[in-house]
């Protein structure tokens, strides 16, 4: 990592809106490189080593699956934020799957990711730079890869399904979690038979981070939130 600053890869094929984007994160000191396309931000990826890989969706060359696929490959560190105005639930589940970290929707205001990237700078400084592990709050963290849910030091492995919800969930980083995109990250369909069992896996996370008096699970627009705070 940059001993001064947080190098950020930004992969997108809107060459105003990436301008727009690179100008506003440097301003907040983070170091930025723009790639047009997929291929472009592989080939950047290599030789520049970002810290950070913000990437779009759909994108010429390699899109944003084909990009996160191959670099999660040969690398398990670097994050990679998918930053879309694009939000079918299958694309987000395949993108998931192959590795990325985070959703940002692009309809959020500059704030948003702005607030989001700092947060991540503050955790690489600390040397707590473990993109697999969710932070939840002060109290709580989510490791996805060994489902282990941690609050306030105390440590609960979660069933592999109640753990696919939890990560679902984070990976929406604040934002709402539609019933679709739910039932096909866990059970690879849109089948609205499954919605009282998504109800069911709910209630028991609601359970398990209730020890966390700042984490809650809110049904909204007809989807689900984790929030913290």
């Amino acid at each position: 990592m940059n001993e001064t600053k947080i190098k950020i890869l930004y992969a997108e094929d809107d060459a105003l809106g990436a301008e727009l984007t690179k100008t506003i994160l440097q301003q907040e000191d983070f170091e930025v490189l723009i790639a047009r396309d997929g291929a472009e931000a592989w080939k950047l990826y290599k030789e520049w080593k970002p810290d950070i890989m913000l990437t779009d969706l759909e994108m010429g060359g390699k899109d944003g699956l084909e990009l996160t696929r191959k670099i999660r490959k040969h690398d398990q560190q670097t994050r990679i934020i998918v930053y879309t105005s694009h939000g079918e639930p299958q694309k987000e589940v395949a993108l998931l799957d192959a590795g990325a970290d985070e959703f940002i929707g692009k309809d959020k205001t500059p704030q948003v990711l702005i607030a989001y990237l700092k947060r991540i700078r503050e955790r690489m400084k600390k040397h707590m730079n473990t993109p697999h592990v969710y932070h939840l709050s002060a109290h709580s963290t989510y490791n996805r890869i060994t489902r282990e849910l941690t609050i306030n030091g105390s440590t609960t492995q979660l069933k592999q399904t109640e753990g696919r919800f939890l990560q679902l969930l984070c990976a929406k980083n604040n934002e709402i979690a539609s019933k679709s995109y739910l039932i096909q990250g866990v059970w690879n369909k849109a089948d609205i038979n499954k919605e009282l069992e998504l109800k069911k896996y709910i209630s028991h996370i609601r359970t398990v981070i209730k020890t966390d008096p700042t984490l809650r699970i809110e049904c909204q627009n007809g989807g689900y939130i984790l929030i913290s705070g």
